[in-house]
């Protein structure tokens, strides 16, 4: 059960840095969107503009939620192993 307890928690650190690298790449993203000149674009390229930044923000807060997800469940898998430690050893007390 140790094993399969190691091998879910190095997978859901896995996910949670991935999604923390994910969204800073989509904050970066969006941090670039301010270099362009804006008084330049037509009504349409403002709109598509707008459209990307958007989406940016939706991939943002998605890799948010899925950051917080995978670290609610390695803190679970934590509190497991912890509880699996004491049970194991206060077999032997």
């Amino acid at each position: 059960m140790f094993a399969v307890n190691a091998i879910s928690m190095m997978n859901y650190t896995m996910m949670a840095n991935n999604a923390v690298f994910r969204g800073l790449s989509a904050n970066n993203a969006r941090l670039g969107l301010l270099s362009s000149p804006i008084s330049d674009l037509n009504p349409q390229q403002l709109a598509q503009l707008s459209a990307l930044d958007t989406q940016l923000e939706l991939d943002a807060m998605t890799c948010s939620l899925q950051y917080k997800c995978a670290k609610a469940m390695l803190e679970s898998l934590k509190k497991l192993q912890d509880d699996d430690i004491k049970r194991s050893f206060s077999i032997f007390a």
